[in-house]
């Protein structure tokens, strides 16, 4: 083989190792790379997501408290008056200048049921306390969250006569 021809191949194969062969003797300054710029992984969401609490339970609220107006899920084994919150009735008719007063509440079912003094009406065990010639009151009590005692009248009137 000729000289020329193995001088080119150990040149050749310098190269190939990734360092530069220095074309001059001069010693070259190397220039100080700026270090990397951070990358931001731009993430872009598909949808956004709404929570939509209807139906569910609140996650903040114990499973042992005694539940408030409303949030009572009636069996159908209970009396006929407390199968509705209070509000679905409609109050019918009053005999209010007795010793015993009474009134007549319809429920949803268009069923009559006759009330006095102390009887239960309503999902939340409201008692009726007053009946006069104006409507009936049914007081109900139940505990807040925060276990104080709320008491709550509710007024049941004769609906509107329209003209």
């Amino acid at each position: 083989m000729s000289r020329s021809f193995v001088a080119f191949a150990v040149l050749l194969g310098l190269s190939a190792c990734g360092d530069p062969i220095p074309q001059n003797d001069a010693p070259q300054a190397k220039a100080a790379k700026p270090p990397p710029k951070p990358t931001v992984a731009a993430v872009t969401p598909a949808e956004e997501y709404y929570y939509n609490p209807a139906g569910k339970r609140d996650p903040f609220q114990g499973f042992l408290q005694i539940a408030g107006p409303g949030n009572v899920d009636v069996p159908p084994d209970w009396p006929p008056l407390q199968r509705w919150d209070i509000d679905k009735f409609v109050l019918r008719g009053i005999i209010w200048d007795t010793q015993s007063p009474r009134a007549l509440l319809v429920d949803p079912d268009g069923l009559g049921h006759s009330v006095r003094l102390g009887t239960y009406v309503g999902r939340n065990w409201g008692k009726v306390s007053a009946i006069s010639q104006d409507g009936i009151v049914v007081t109900e009590e139940y505990q807040n969250i925060e276990g104080d005692l709320v008491v709550n009248p509710v007024s049941v009137r004769f609906p509107e006569v329209k003209k």
